[in-house]
């Protein structure tokens, strides 16, 4: 008799959840190197060997092709193929191999055989990507109880539900690839979901390539080299930009060394400048939430909202907690960490029976 366990399938993240047995809480299963996530990348080498996490973000940072990531951006679009090593992937055959490493993966380092899962995906998914993912699931020989919504997972995760409260909660999910933005009412041990909206093209990601692009044009015009034209001196910019941005979560600047053609490039990036050279997307962010808002019958606003759930791993950034208190004039929820909330509360519904009642 195997486990069931809760898995968020991230754009650049994922993560595995599981109940505890001797405690009965959700906790987080960690990779074989003790991290609570997983790099949501594959690669497929020349001998056909397929990496995933952290192994193929090493390779990824190293200039190999033959990587993947993002490709959630990509669920249920037909049209989509990466060559690989001489092969076309789809996103649901990048998806199912990523799948495939967690469980095993999971497996390995909790002792325990997986017979089942949930799945998490994102709100606004609509039918094409919810079944490419289910296919994805299939294809990676995982037992699927049901696909959750993400926003619905984190709700579980931060234990609004069964409190004896009756609330309204906004969750804003920003991850590496994607935003997600949802209304929910909680009453008591039900969760009901007013409305979702979202853009799968917006995420971190975007503010590390506006980094990026920093990076890359204060090198040009210091040196008149163009440094994104080198692949490796691209790559290693990436690493570079998503270090500086991880940095600005907890320091006023981040220091950013760059070479390239003989040259070297030092640059100090501010937080008040970063968050000038990103500010167009968090307003897009803000956007999508206005757009929620007046889609609720009858419309709703940010007064109507008790408690605001910050979830994925981009909400770190300092301007996210500070625009949210500033539009709401209250400070976000705390209690799970925005990396695992969504894998803990799909871990929830796993051990759940149908009436909601843990097993």
């Amino acid at each position: 008799m195997g486990i069931a366990v809760g898995i968020d399938l991230g754009t650049t993240y994922s993560a595995v959840g599981m109940i505890d047995p001797v405690t009965g809480r959700a906790r987080i299963i960690p990779t074989r190197d003790g991290a609570a996530v997983t790099p949501s990348v594959v690669a497929v080498m020349p001998d056909g060997t397929v990496l995933f996490g952290e192994d193929a973000k090493e390779q990824q940072e190293l200039g190999y092709t033959g990587t993947a990531a993002f490709f959630k951006r990509s669920m249920g679009d037909e049209d989509f193929a990466l060559p690989l090593c001489g092969r076309d992937y789809t996103a649901v055959d990048l998806s199912a191999m990523l799948l495939r490493g967690l469980v095993e993966q999971a497996e390995e380092v909790s002792g325990e055989h997986i017979d089942a899962a949930y799945v998490t995906v994102p709100a606004y998914f609509r039918n094409r990507e919810r079944e490419a993912t289910l296919a994805a699931a299939r294809q990676a020989g995982l037992n699927v109880l049901g696909l959750l919504n993400e926003p619905t997972a984190a709700a579980f995760a931060y234990g609004l539900n069964g409190n004896g409260r009756h609330q309204t909660a906004l969750v804003y999910d920003l991850g590496g690839g994607t935003f997600d933005v949802t209304l929910a009412r909680i009453d008591e041990d039900e969760i009901r979901i007013l409305g979702s909206d979202g853009d799968h093209q917006l995420g971190g990601k975007d503010w590390g390539n506006a980094v990026e692009m920093w990076i890359a044009e204060n090198f040009k015009e210091e040196f008149g080299v163009d440094p994104t034209e080198d692949p490796e001196t691209l790559a290693q910019i990436g690493v570079l930009a998503e270090q500086a941005k991880k940095r600005l979560s907890k320091s006023a600047y981040a220091d950013i060394t760059v070479s390239c053609q003989g040259h070297r490039g030092k640059y100090r990036l501010s937080r008040e400048e970063f968050d000038q050279i990103t500010a167009y997307m968090l307003q897009e962010t803000a956007d999508v939430v206005d757009r929620l808002f007046a889609s609720i019958d009858p419309p709703m606003s940010w007064k109507d909202v008790d408690g605001t759930i910050l979830v994925g791993g981009s909400t770190r950034m300092c301007q996210v907690p500070e625009y949210v208190e500033r539009v709401s004039g209250k400070k976000p929820l705390g209690g799970v960490n925005v990396d695992e909330a969504v894998a803990l509360g799909a871990a929830i519904r796993a051990n759940q029976d149908a009436s909601g009642a843990t097993r």
